[in-house]
């Protein structure tokens, strides 16, 4: 594959061996798929970066962290498996792949285009010190990436930002181990030129740009400007995408958040999480459901779409009728349409958070499994049919994110 090239058009080769069986080379613009004999499966972005792989029963996602995400489905009622592999598990499923692919090139490179072998030399280039070297530029561009909404795990994702201005959610642990800080124009410009330098032409599969960390677009109207055209300068062509907490999001006006829109912003994400105000209260979250609904109704007035995220389980047994019933109430008055998303996400605390605190002094207890997936449910039925403007509505697992 030639280096300056930015994509391959996309190609599908088999090559049989007595060897190796059949072997399928499928050539998106942007990824290589190698299938050996349609029982295991192994994705490479053109730099030759891993980006997953299915083996033995499990699926398994590349981050550009260096971490891997293991996925392995259940049969009901036992929950799917998710879990980040120790480094020694990683560093092994690492060689294990390597030396798959190795065996798989040298049988069959023969019988490949010159493009194709290209790409699968470089491949090749990424051994256990490579991937140690691409970890490392990794921690030297970003701070951890804690969280981005389902529909852009495959963003560009831009720390413009770093943590989150409010940061005392009693249920989000995520950003404790920085402070809010917003960066520069400079220092914005010089992150994603970073960036750049770490991805390669891998940039090419990220379609888009999700701004972070936690509210980025709570940023001052002024300076936001002045960091959204660094992005613009940097990257003309991708949509972005951010968060933003309820209180942040109602400090702009319409005009505001229409100029956001000609700079490319083209969907804020925000955490509702219950349209009851007892479970609300519950979260310490800045703002209430009531200002959540009028703000989003100035978002959209603005063109802009919106993702609302909802918590299941939130508020126990005893506050589940009313949760359910409020949540579906405020989307109600939402005026969501096709294009917005609403994301329901099981709530996953640990025992020394704020909320589970709080919930063992007011004596809430926790649903059981079988009664957190009935009201997830209920709370994703229920917002097919109470939004009239047939908005998506999907499941979010926080353990699935991994850049």
């Amino acid at each position: 594959m030639d280096k300056h090239k930015t994509a391959t058009r996309a190609t599908t080769s088999v090559v049989t061996t007595p060897d190796l069986g059949s072997i399928y080379i499928n050539v998106q613009p942007w990824v290589l798929t190698i299938s050996d004999n349609l029982h295991a499966t192994f994705s490479f972005d053109c730099e030759g970066r891993t980006l997953g792989c299915f083996l033995d029963g499990g699926n398994y996602r590349f981050g550009l962290s260096g971490d891997i995400l293991l996925k392995i489905a259940a049969s009901p009622p036992a929950p799917k498996l998710r879990r980040l592999l120790s480094d020694a598990e990683a560093a092994r499923l690492r060689a294990t792949v390597y030396a798959r692919v190795v065996r798989i090139v040298a049988g069959i490179t023969h019988a490949l285009s010159d493009d194709v072998r290209g790409w699968l030399a470089l491949i090749l280039e990424w051994d256990e010190d490579r991937a140690l070297v691409n970890r490392r530029m990794f921690q030297s561009t970003y701070l951890p990436i804690s969280i981005v909404p389902p529909d852009q795990y495959r963003a560009l994702v831009l720390q413009m930002t770093e943590g989150c201005s409010w940061n005392r959610c009693t249920f989000c642990s995520f950003y404790r181990d920085r402070r809010f800080r917003i960066k520069s124009p400079a220092v914005l410009q010089h992150h994603i030129q970073q960036v750049k330098a770490l991805l390669g032409r891998g940039i090419g599969m990220r379609r888009s740009i999700f701004l972070g960390d936690a509210n980025a677009l709570i940023v001052p109207q002024q300076r936001l400007r002045e960091l959204l055209q660094v992005v613009r300068d940097e990257l003309p062509a991708q949509d972005m995408y951010a968060f933003l907490d309820i209180f942040g999001a109602e400090q702009k006006t319409t005009d505001e958040y229409a100029e956001l829109r000609t700079y490319g912003v083209r969907r804020v994400y925000i955490g509702l999480e219950s349209g009851d105000e007892a479970v609300f209260n519950l979260l310490n979250k800045p703002g209430s459901p009531q200002q959540c609904v009028t703000t989003i109704e100035r978002i959209k007035a603005a063109g802009i779409q919106v993702g609302i995220i909802l918590l299941a389980g939130v508020g126990g047994a005893s506050l589940a009728p009313q949760h359910v019933a409020q949540s579906l109430a405020a989307l109600a008055a939402m005026g969501l349409d096709a294009g917005d998303l609403v994301y329901i996400s099981p709530l996953i605390v640990s025992d020394d958070s704020g909320y589970a605190h709080r919930a063992h002094e007011l004596g809430i207890v926790p649903l059981s499994p079988s009664a957190l997936d009935s009201q997830m449910d209920d709370l994703k039925a229920g917002a097919r049919t109470a939004t009239q403007g047939h908005p998506r509505v999907a499941l979010y697992h926080i353990e699935e994110w991994l850049y």
